[in-house]
């Protein structure tokens, strides 16, 4: 049977009451259980208000807060205590609201005697005699007020039982709903961050397939460049093999030729030197310009990274002091919405503890046998506490993840950013590489060329200062030779006419080729030393481009040069005097 047909019930039996005719039953139930009624209407009224009022605290709450532990403790708290109050006093006085359906059925079994045998006499109580009809109509219209009143209270509960019921069940939907919005973020994520993965990975292909072909290019170009230089090194060889055959061929041709342009030929040698130095500053102001700019450009790129570094703290700055802000905020929310909560339950636990002071010696006597009720009402109290414990970890486990929700995004958005920024300079820094590699193959190219043209200029000039050399040396020797005959001649003629001793004659011619012996010697030595040092000078050179190779600078932009001579290319220790005077004798 429902509650609402429960009431109905009750209602009918109470409206049936005033026609039966039985003031005396109901004079003597109302004389025992008066007191009773009076204090349990009292209860009842106060804890309705309390109701009442902790209903509407809740409903506001949980429209400002979607938490299910504030609102299911403020609805189920009073309706125990209403439970409670409500089965201690059915326990004192457990006939009263059984009493319609007993006079109903009283009533019938009278209508159905009536019936069979003439209705006897009943017997009025006597506190019913004294009273008047106005009296017992009081009386009965109070009784019927109350019992009106209990089934509305007890309706009333039914309602706020189901509603409650009703409450909890969006809860938890809405819970539910809220995990599954949750798992579809978490996927979300996952799929964003494993594509970011895939992307990054993507891009580290691309930048070591990159780095391999630039190593490849480089290896093949370091390759091309060795087999070119090797054949040019044995074309070179084939060239000078030719050039000295055809320059011992010309040689008797150009003696004449070579004597008359050799003031022209200084001029050229200094013309190229003053060009070539022309290059020089050139290049050297070339190289200065762009070391300067450069380091402009890295000076800029420093204090750009700087000032971003700076913008990233302050925006992580920012959003921290954002969040303590929140935090703060959603903190002093709670506190005062709980603070209000409790106080205002703790100013109508008062005013019910006022009320109830008097009433403590009649309650202690009941609390006995209230005991086992109490045990069997913690017992379900502990079993709906327990579900609602693990619901409440839940939702603060929920609330934290979407807490972190927000600032994950946040840091999301800004990797993106970064990252796409970063992309930006990825392509602005390939475009300026390939620029500048443009720039430098065609400086490169130039500088080749240049280079070609300045060997093959020096070659062509070394080779006819090197004629005329040869022929300038041999002109000269000639002519010694031949003063050295007249002066031999002039000597023997002399001492012929002079009649000299022969032992003196030979003395002095002696002494002569001794002291031209010890000149001799001493040209020898000089030219010694000469070879010696020009070989110092050339292994310095050597080592020293070496060494600039392994640093990687180029030896020909600093612009030394091996003076040429004829020793070769052991170390300067292990030259010796007689290979010079050989080398030396085979070049005149």
């Amino acid at each position: 049977m429902s509650p609402y047909s429960t009431a109905g019930h009750v209602a009918r039996s109470a409206s049936v009451r005033p026609g039966l005719g039985d003031p005396g039953l109901q004079g003597s139930n109302i004389s025992q259980s008066a007191g009773k009624q009076r204090l349990y209407g009292a209860l009842v009224d106060d804890q309705l208000s309390h109701d009442a009022e902790a209903a509407r605290l809740a409903t506001s709450k949980r429209r400002r807060r979607v938490n299910g532990a504030p609102l299911l403790l403020a609805l189920l708290l009073p309706w125990a205590v209403f439970v409670l109050c409500f089965a201690m006093a059915r326990s004192q006085n457990s006939s009263w609201w059984q009493r319609p359906f007993a006079q109903e059925k009283e009533h019938n079994e009278r209508a159905k005697k009536k019936a069979a045998a003439p209705e006897p006499v009943e017997e009025i109580p006597a506190d019913l005699k004294e009273l008047t009809i106005p009296n017992l109509r009081d009386r009965i219209d109070a009784f019927q007020y109350r019992l009106s009143k209990a089934a509305k209270d007890r309706n009333y509960m039914q309602l706020e039982k189901d509603m409650v019921n009703r409450f909890y069940e969006i809860t938890k939907s809405e819970v539910k709903q809220v995990e599954a919005e949750l798992l579809n973020m978490d996927r979300k994520m996952e799929i964003l961050e494993r594509d970011f993965r895939v992307h990054i990975k993507v891009h580290e292909q691309k930048v070591q397939n990159l780095e391999y072909e630039h190593k490849e290019a480089k290896r093949q170009v370091g390759e091309n460049g060795d087999m070119d230089l090797q054949k040019a090194r044995d074309l070179h060889s084939e060239q000078l093999l030719n050039m000295n055959k055809e320059k011992l061929e010309l040689k008797r041709d150009i003696r004449e030729t070579q004597l008359e342009n050799e003031d022209e030929v200084k001029m050229m040698l200094q013309g190229f030197a003053k060009r070539l130095q022309n290059l020089r500053d050139t290049f050297e102001q070339n190289h200065l310009s762009l070391q300067a700019q450069y380091e402009e450009q890295v000076e800029q790129l420093k204090i750009d990274l700087e000032l971003r570094r700076k913008v990233e703290i302050h925006e992580i700055e920012e959003r921290k002091n954002q969040h303590i802000n929140e935090l703060l905020f959603n903190h002093q929310e709670a506190f005062d919405e709980i603070k209000a909560y409790y106080n205002d339950i703790t100013h109508d636990n008062l005013q019910l503890i006022k009320s109830l002071k008097d009433e403590i010696f009649e309650m202690k006597e009941k609390e006995k046998t209230n005991k086992k009720k109490m045990d069997l009402l913690r017992q379900e109290n502990r079993d709906l506490t327990r579900p609602l414990e693990e619901k409440l970890k839940q939702q603060r486990a929920l609330e934290e993840e979407l807490k972190t929700y927000t600032k994950d995004k946040m840091a999301l958005k800004n990797l993106k950013a970064h990252f796409k920024k970063l992309e930006e300079q990825i392509t602005e820094a390939k475009q300026e590489y390939r620029t500048c590699e443009d720039k430098y193959r065609k400086m490169e190219k130039e500088r080749d060329d240049l280079y070609k043209r300045f060997k093959k200029a020096v070659q062509e000039i070394q080779r006819k200062a090197e004629l005329g050399k040869n022929v300038v040396l041999e002109k000269k020797l000639e002519t010694l030779a031949q003063q050295f005959d007249e002066k031999q001649a002039q000597l023997t003629e002399v001492l012929t006419n002079a009649r000299l001793d022969p032992t003196i004659v030979a003395n002095v011619t002696k002494k002569l080729e001794q002291v031209l012996g010890a000149k001799n010697r001493q040209i020898k030595d000089l030219q010694y030393q000469v070879h010696q040092s020009t070989k110092q000078y050339n292994d310095t050179i050597r080592v020293y481009e070496s060494k600039l190779q392994g640093l990687g600078v180029d030896p020909e932009e600093i612009g030394f040069e091996a003076i040429q001579t004829a020793t070769s290319l052991m170390p300067a220790r292990l030259v010796t005097r007689a290979c010079d005077l050989n080398l030396n004798l085979s070049r005149f």
